[in-house]
């Protein structure tokens, strides 16, 4: 450990740890004071897990209700190589990043690991986006209170309007989230694309009522596999509102090889309107207890309640489960 001065603040630097991992430390409330910026120059993975006392990784134990409180990360603190975060049993955390970070933070990670959570309300807040562009893997379970993963928009600010990202996310799930409204809240007009997308698995998120904003699904030429269960969604991808008046909206799934749907009691459709589906590579469809939406359908019927046509799948090999 070194420190030293850093614009008018102590700085303290671990030169040489790579690997840390806080665990079972009941008292903890914070990693470090915030009168000091602590750096990590080559750390690569970071586990905080079963501290239930924990209100930030820098925290300020003498003041109360500050801005930061119940904030994990926030610009005092430096992780310019870290590729993997796992956090677990938080209890004081509301939310993972402040909305202000240190540039040299953060922008290698790769995989994020968020387990049981009780207090956390969201994933990723505005304006944090950029900074998380190589993510490639997201895993969220058992987090009673989380009402939204990627957050958009705020006080009336559509955030996707700033800036263009371009995600490389390429595994997604989300589990055991009662209270999950949102995975991308609101929609997003194109400056934001996860077309990186190759896995994604959506379990008992009863509160969920649609997974995919029209402009993120008409991107999803990746998607390998895709699994939903036990959830309240009544649509998987979100109405259409800008261009509502196109006369025909195409979605191709090219990748798309497996698609498992399971006790989804209140899915009527895939998308509310009128709309057509490609699904080249499909060859194992489970659906089981989704009594509302109709599978089949002609070209000359109402289209937009049928899942496939029937003569645009009949080259695929299925497995049908009622």
């Amino acid at each position: 450990m070194i420190q030293e001065s850093f614009k008018n603040r102590a700085l303290i630097r671990f030169p040489r740890l790579n690997f840390l991992k806080l665990k079972g430390l009941q008292n903890l409330i914070g990693f470090c004071h915030e009168d000091y910026t602590v750096e990590f120059p080559v750390l690569m993975i970071l586990e905080i897990e079963n501290c239930p006392e924990l209100k930030g990784f820098i925290h300020n134990s003498t003041r109360k209700d500050t801005p930061t409180d119940g904030v994990l990360f926030n610009n005092k603190v430096i992780f310019p190589t870290l590729e993997k975060i796992k956090i677990s049993h938080l209890r004081k955390v509301k939310r993972i990043w402040h909305n202000q970070l240190h540039t040299n933070s953060f922008s290698m990670l790769k995989e994020l690991i968020v387990q049981e959570c009780d207090v956390l309300l969201n994933i990723f807040p505005p304006f944090c986006l950029r900074v998380f562009q190589r993510l490639e893997k997201l895993i969220v379970t058992d987090c009673a209170s989380l009402e939204e993963v990627f957050q958009l928009q705020v006080q009336g600010l559509d955030v996707e309007e700033t800036y263009v990202v371009e995600s490389r996310l390429r595994e997604l799930n989300l589990i055991r989230l009662p209270k999950l409204e949102h995975v991308w809240t609101k929609y997003c007009k194109g400056n934001i694309s996860f077309s990186s997308l190759k896995q994604v698995c959506i379990e008992e998120c009863w509160g969920l009522k649609t997974l995919f904003p029209f402009s993120i699904a008409k991107d999803l030429q990746q998607l390998e596999t895709l699994t939903i269960q036990n959830c309240g969604l009544e649509e998987i991808v979100s109405k259409n509102v800008e261009g509502s008046n196109e006369q025909e909206i195409w979605f191709a799934f090219n990748q798309l090889s497996i698609l498992n749907l399971w006790d989804l009691p209140y899915l009527t459709c895939f998308y509310p309107g009128m709309h057509r589906t490609t699904w080249p590579a499909l060859t194992k469809l489970i659906i089981s207890e989704c009594g509302r939406i109709k599978i089949f359908g002609h070209e000359e019927s109402q289209i937009e309640h049928s899942l496939f046509l029937i003569d645009k799948v009949i080259t695929a090999t299925l497995f049908f489960s009622a």
